[in-house]
């Protein structure tokens, strides 16, 4: 989402190019650099499931 808003706001020539940019740009790499991350699949390990009808009688 946020690199094409920055793409969107790169082509166009907007008087407050830069400010959009300014924002979008940093938040574009920090996102993707986050969601390339290995800590993501570290974050949601799931536990193992336990059987819910499983009668204790």
């Amino acid at each position: 989402g946020f690199s094409i808003i920055h793409l969107f706001t790169y082509f166009k020539k907007y008087k407050n190019h830069l400010s959009v940019s300014a924002i979008t740009a940093p938040s574009t790499i920090f996102t993707q650099g986050f969601a390339t991350s290995g800590f993501l699949t570290e974050m949601h390990q799931s536990p193992l499931l336990v059987p819910a009808l499983q009668s204790h009688w």
